[in-house]
C-alpha cells in the first residue's frame, strides 16, 4: 500500500512538472502577436511530432519552426500558430505592466508624450522628444551647474517639442524686416539710467498683464498688442487703458500671415497701422483651444459702433490703431533708454527646447539637449536688473512671455542681459499709439504735437520706421 502511494505521489509530481513546463513552453512563440498560416502550410501530420530540419517558414528575416522541439523554456522559436496547429491551443500571451497597471497584448498606455503598446509582455514605444524632459530637468537643477532652475508644467507634459514649437512660439524669420529698418539714434545721458527698472513698478496698472496664446503660434499677435497697449495706456496717461482683441488680429490680418501657423510682425503692425482692432471683449480669443484662426469678424471700414463693441470714457468710435513701428538698436543702454523713457518694447528670442521648462532664475541656453533644434518667438522687455549668481555678478532682462501666469516667474522670465542671450537683443520693435481725446466738443488726434516731439528725439524718425509692407 505505501508502495502504490509512493509511486503515485511521483506520479502527480511529474505530471505536474510536465504541465508546468507545457504552460511555461506556450508563453514562449516567435513573434507571437503575428497572424498567418506558418504550420498549417507545412504538413502539420508530418511535422509536428517530428523533428525535420524542412519544417521551418521564413519570417521577418529568420525562420521559426513547426516541429515539437521548437517547444523550449528559453528562445523558443516556434511559429506563431504552432501551438494552435500541432498542440490544438493557442499560445499564452504575457500581458505587460506599468506604474501597477496591466496591459494586455495589443493594448496602448501613453507614457509622456509616447505611445506605448505591449507585445507579448513588453512594450514598444515611440520616441517623441517631450517638452517635459525629467532627465534634462534633473541636470539643469543640479547644484551649481545653472542660473536657473526648471520644473515641469501640466499643460506641457504629453507633448512632444514640436507641438511647443508649431503652437507656443510662432514668430516669422525677421530678416526681411532687420534689413528695411534701421535703428533709430538716441541721444541721452547714460548716467541717468539706473541699474534696475521695472516698468510696472514705474506705470504700475498702465502696463498690461500676462496673456496666454494657449495651443496657437501667435506670439506674434500677442507681444504686438500687448506693447500697443501698454503705449495706448502710458501715453494717454491712463485715459485709454484697453486689452485689445488678438482674435482680431489673429482672424483679420491673412496677408501673408498664417494664423496659429505664425505670423510676420512687420505685417502684425502695418495691419494695426492701416486697419486697427477692437477690444477684447468685442472679439474675445478661441484659438488657443481650436488651434485655428477663426472666421474675421470685423470688416475693414468698421468702427467701434458698427461692431457694437464697448466705447471708452473719451467716446472713441474709431478702432484702435498704431503709428508705424520704429526699431531700437541692439545696443543695451539704447533699449534701456526707450523702455525707462516710453514703456516696454517687442522683442524677438531664438527659442531652444530647454526654455519651456524654465521656472526661475536667468535664463542661459544649457546645451544639454540639441542646439540646432530651435524656433522663433516674440516676447515683451518690461525692465532689467543685475544679481549676484555664485561669485560672479549677472545682468539681466525682465520678459514678458505669453504662455499664462502659471509658467515662468508669474509669467514673466529674467534673461541674461548685455551678451544677447538667444538674439533677445538682435530685434527690438515698438511704436506710438494713434490717440483720440476729447476738447469740449472737439475730438482729435494728440499724434501731431506728440510726434514732432519725438522725432527732434529720435532724429528723423521717417528714416527709420516701417511705412509699409
Amino acid at each position: 500500500m505505501t508502495s502504490l502511494s509512493t509511486w503515485w505521489s511521483w506520479s502527480l509530481v511529474v505530471l505536474v512538472v510536465i504541465l508546468a513546463q507545457e504552460t511555461t513552453a506556450q508563453y514562449h512563440s516567435l513573434f507571437p502577436d503575428l497572424r498567418g498560416d506558418y504550420c498549417r502550410k507545412k504538413s502539420p501530420d508530418r511535422c509536428c511530432d517530428g523533428r525535420l530540419d524542412d519544417c521551418s517558414v521564413p519570417i521577418l528575416g529568420t525562420l521559426c519552426y513547426c516541429d515539437q522541439f521548437c517547444v523550449r523554456d528559453f528562445n523558443s522559436d516556434c511559429c506563431p500558430d504552432y501551438f494552435d496547429v500541432c498542440r490544438g491551443s493557442s499560445p499564452l500571451i504575457l500581458p505587460c505592466r506599468h506604474n501597477g497597471n496591466i496591459y494586455h497584448n495589443g493594448q496602448s498606455v501613453k507614457v509622456n508624450c509616447n505611445e506605448c503598446t505591449c507585445h507579448n509582455g513588453n512594450f514598444t514605444c515611440t520616441t517623441h522628444d517631450c517638452l517635459i524632459d525629467e532627465t534634462v530637468m534633473g541636470r539643469i537643477n543640479a547644484p551649481g551647474r545653472h542660473s536657473w532652475r526648471a520644473a515641469n508644467y501640466t499643460e506641457f507634459w504629453g507633448r512632444t517639442t514640436s507641438d511647443g514649437f508649431i503652437y507656443r512660439m510662432g514668430t516669422k524669420n525677421t530678416d526681411r524686416m532687420l534689413a528695411r529698418m534701421y535703428p533709430i539714434l538716441l541721444v541721452y545721458d547714460k548716467t541717468r539710467i539706473p541699474r534696475f527698472f521695472d516698468a510696472r513698478t514705474q506705470w504700475g496698472s498702465l502696463v498690461s498683464g500676462i496673456r496666454d496664446q494657449g495651443w496657437c503660434g501667435a506670439s506674434w499677435a500677442f507681444s504686438t498688442l500687448s506693447v500697443a497697449e501698454d503705449r495706448f495706456a502710458i501715453e494717454s496717461i491712463g485715459e485709454e487703458r484697453v486689452r485689445l482683441s488678438t482674435q482680431n488680429l489673429i482672424s483679420c490680418d491673412v496677408r501673408g500671415q498664417q494664423g496659429c501657423k505664425g505670423g510676420h510682425l512687420d505685417r502684425a503692425w502695418n495691419y494695426l497701422r492701416r486697419f486697427g482692432v477692437v477690444n477684447e471683449e468685442c472679439f474675445p480669443y478661441q484659438s488657443g483651444h481650436t488651434s485655428q484662426k477663426g472666421s474675421c469678424k470685423v470688416p475693414r471700414g468698421a468702427n467701434l459702433l458698427t461692431q457694437r463693441c464697448h466705447v471708452t470714457r473719451n467716446n472713441r468710435k474709431e478702432l484702435y490703431k498704431m503709428e508705424p513701428p520704429y526699431r531700437v538698436s541692439s545696443k543695451e543702454e539704447d533699449i534701456m533708454y526707450e523702455i525707462m523713457e516710453n514703456g516696454p518694447v517687442q522683442a524677438t528670442m531664438t527659442v531652444h527646447d530647454d526654455f519651456f521648462m524654465y521656472k526661475s532664475g536667468i535664463y542661459t541656453f544649457t546645451g544639454i539637449r540639441n542646439p540646432e533644434r530651435t524656433a522663433l518667438h516674440s516676447v515683451r522687455i518690461v525692465g532689467w536688473g543685475e544679481t549676484s549668481v555664485g561669485r560672479r555678478r549677472m545682468k539681466y532682462w525682465v520678459v514678458a512671455n505669453s504662455w499664462g501666469r502659471e509658467w515662468g516667474e508669474n509669467g514673466y522670465f529674467k534673461i541674461k542681459r548685455g551678451t544677447n542671450e538667444s538674439n533677445i537683443e538682435n530685434f527690438i520693435i515698438t511704436a506710438r499709439a494713434r490717440l483720440i481725446r476729447n476738447h469740449g466738443a472737439q475730438t482729435y488726434r494728440t499724434n501731431r504735437r506728440a510726434d514732432r516731439h519725438h522725432k527732434r528725439s529720435h532724429h528723423h524718425k521717417k528714416h527709420h520706421e516701417l511705412n509699409s509692407v
